[in-house]
């Protein structure tokens, strides 16, 4: 539900006035909400200090 609030608040204020495929826009779209999603990964990932340990250990 939040993501595609997300995704829809993304279309309304990046595409709004632009004309062009709406599959260019879709794929547009997805970039930039997997973009930020990867942000917050690696921002919460610093955070709880899980990159002093090796990947492997920590999701075995």
């Amino acid at each position: 539900m939040k993501a595609m609030l997300v995704f829809d608040l993304l279309k309304y204020f990046l595409i709004k006035n632009r004309k062009g495929s709406p599959i260019l826009e879709e794929i547009l779209l997805i970039g930039i909400a997997v973009f930020i999603f990867a942000i917050i990964f690696v921002l919460i990932w610093d955070l709880i200090g899980w990159s002093q340990g090796q990947f492997w250990e920590i999701f075995s």
